[in-house]
């Protein structure tokens, strides 16, 4: 583990923890990085004496450093405790704890709310700050012990863990001394000067996979020895039909499906429409980077009884044109299926569920509209447009889920209202008639203004609610 003042752990061999913190000691520790802004006064008037004696670990951390720890030594010191007065500062969805580096593992923070302090000069009171922003508001319209005015000294310090395999300095020694042996020779085993053989499996499982120990190598010998077009064309040689299309340019998509998959889009039969219908969203997250997107669009499998992907792909961003080729590619493939088995490809057929995005709605429109187009359809483009609206709903899951996103945002809902504002935007979606509905509405909208561009998106008559069509907007 690591900490880094930002923290770093490692789960079997190393940690690394590197806390932020500024200038509070005059010389930084040399294994943690603390780096903290705007507290003038020296932290040796403020900080306590540590009473432990532990010199692994010392739960009132000062200065800049950075700590290498193992996950026994971890423990040890009760998880990195602090006596500073904390809040949690989140981390990100990128990290493993099973990564071989530290910069790849799993990262979370710490934010040091600093102390208050008292304005009188020769006051020695010093008080622990409560961490939500109201206490410590509560707190200081209190007096001093001695009858002066309380401060907050914000501290400004942010401490980094970063929890992971590691494994690194004993991959590269296996390297080292089998500077011939490829991947697969590398996962099979070594012969040791004792006759046992040692596999950089040993390491972490996911060592196992043949790729990501090709990985490991180039990035340790610090270059490739082939280019991704090469890779791409043995991957496509390797799995012949599985990539159904590919684009690598300003808008770059690579889209996926087995025969399976499409199997599962096509069903002889539809049992309920809520179940049975494609659902299409976009991970975010799932790449390293922040910005590229997996478009799965997923079906019901009866026959497993679980929800499967009928098509996958890899987009560097999420606008219209990236879902509009995932669509096209998805209606061609579900086109080609049908008329394999000789059904009829109509509209009925690409009915979807979507995410509140306006882009993934343009793209199934666009998409729909080429898609007929290139079948000489007789309908006119305005005829399409509407004919793919009537197709798009909004699930009432994603509805609920941007009601919990929106009422966190302070800006548009005042905190102390926020669960009003949950409780009657829900209740939208059990109204069973159209002048209640229009009233609830209207409600919602004068005692919350700010939420008018939001809930205008899901009333359009394109975009699902529910399953009634009360008002012209659909729900699923």
């Amino acid at each position: 583990m690591k900490h880094h003042s930002q923290e770093l752990f490692e789960l079997c061999t190393d940690t690394k923890s590197i806390p932020r913190r500024r200038a509070r000691s005059v010389s930084p520790s040399a294994a943690r990085t603390n780096q903290r802004r705007g507290l003038d006064q020296s932290s040796n008037s403020l900080r306590p004496k540590s009473g432990g004696g532990d010199e692994l670990w010392d739960p009132w951390p000062d200065g800049d450093f950075e700590r290498l720890l193992t996950w026994e030594e971890v423990l040890r010191t009760d998880n990195l405790s602090e006596h500073w007065a904390c809040q949690p500062g989140g981390g990100d969805k990128r990290g493993s704890e099973s990564a071989l580096a530290w910069s790849q593992g799993k990262k979370t923070r710490r934010v040091c709310l600093g102390v208050i302090t008292c304005d009188e000069p020769t006051c020695e009171v010093v008080t622990r700050p409560q961490t939500r922003r109201a206490g410590i508001m509560g707190q200081l319209n209190a007096s001093c012990l001695c009858g002066s005015q309380l401060k907050h000294i914000d501290c400004g310090v942010t401490s980094v863990l970063y929890s992971f395999k590691g494994g690194r300095t004993r991959f590269e020694q296996i390297v080292f001394e089998n500077p011939a042996a490829g991947p697969a020779a590398l996962i099979a085993g070594r012969n040791s000067i004792t006759g046992t053989r040692e596999s950089v499996s040993t390491i972490s499982t996911v060592l196992l996979n043949q790729d990501r120990v090709k990985a490991e190598l180039q990035a340790l010998r610090g270059k490739s020895t082939r280019n991704f077009v090469d890779d791409f064309a043995e991957f496509q040689k390797n799995h012949p039909g599985y990539v159904l299309y590919s684009q690598f340019e300003a808008v770059t998509v690579v889209v996926v499906q087995t025969q399976f998959m499409v199997s599962q889009l096509v069903t002889d039969f539809i049992e309920d429409e809520a179940v049975n219908g494609i659902v299409s969203d976009a991970a975010h997250g799932f790449w390293y980077s922040s910005k590229d997107l997996l478009i799965i669009s997923s079906t019901y499998s009866a026959l497993l009884a679980c929800w499967v992907p009928g098509l996958m792909t890899y987009a560097n961003g999420g606008s219209a044109e990236h879902y509009r080729l995932h669509f096209l590619v998805l209606f061609n493939s579900m086109a080609d299926e049908c008329e394999k088995h000789g059904r009829e490809v109509n509209d009925e057929l690409f009915g979807n569920v979507v995410d509140f995005s306006e882009a993934e709605r343009v793209g199934f429109t666009q998409a729909f509209i080429m898609f007929w187009t290139n079948r000489e359809d007789s309908r006119s483009q305005a005829e399409l447009e509407d004919a793919a609206g009537a197709l798009l709903k909004g699930c009432q899951q994603h509805y609920r889920s941007q009601v919990t996103r929106v009422k966190k945002i302070s800006g548009v809902i005042d905190p102390a209202k926020a669960d009003n504002f949950q409780s009657r935007a829900l209740a939208l979606l059990l109204v069973l008639d159209m002048d209640t509905f229009k009233q609830k509405v209207a409600s919602l909208l004068r005692d919350y203004p700010k939420t008018k561009p939001w809930l205008e998106w899901w009333l359009r008559d394109s975009h699902a609610f529910g399953r009634t069509k009360l008002r012209g907007v659909r729900f699923a």
